[in-house]
């Protein structure tokens, strides 16, 4: 019998925190990209990242783009899923 590792995927609670408050505001890509100053590809390379690769700056270009409070962010970014 082949061994089996049951492993629970990491979730990016920063990225999911984020595309969140996009389609709420029914942004696109393009246009958070606009907000950021980078190109969109950098964005989703960004929104791909885990959440220890990225750097304040980047996370305040982010929430700011977005109208996103930074504690918010913070907290995503630590693991702690946003309240529902």
């Amino acid at each position: 019998m082949p061994k089996v590792t049951w492993r629970t995927p990491k979730v990016n609670y920063l990225a999911a925190m984020f595309s969140a408050y996009r389609k709420a505001r029914g942004m696109s890509s393009v246009d958070v990209a606009k907000k950021v100053g980078c190109s969109p590809q950098n964005v989703r390379v960004q929104l791909n990242k885990p959440a220890d690769q990225w750097n304040v700056g980047q996370l305040k270009k982010h929430c700011k783009a977005l109208d996103i409070p930074l504690e918010e962010a913070c907290r995503a970014a630590a693991g702690i899923p946003m309240p529902q």
